[in-house]
């Protein structure tokens, strides 16, 4: 019986020691992703000027070959 003890008490040990691997393995992906929230908003802010931008000098600006 005492041997069997022993095996739940290092089956105990593992499984917390698991269990905070995990913790912190979650918590890295949640600033991992609000990082990643964070810049897509950033780079989707500057997609939309440049695209008003485009769209500007397709319409206000002469080409090269002449043509509006």
């Amino acid at each position: 019986m005492e041997k069997k003890s022993c095996n739940c008490i290092e089956t105990i040990k593992t499984l917390k020691k698991e269990n905070e691997r995990l913790v912190e393995e979650n918590s890295n992906i949640l600033i991992i992703t609000s990082s990643h929230n964070k810049i897509n908003g950033d780079l989707q802010v500057k997609l939309t000027k440049a695209e008003e931008k485009i769209k500007d000098f397709e319409k206000n600006y002469i080409r090269i070959d002449g043509k509006k």
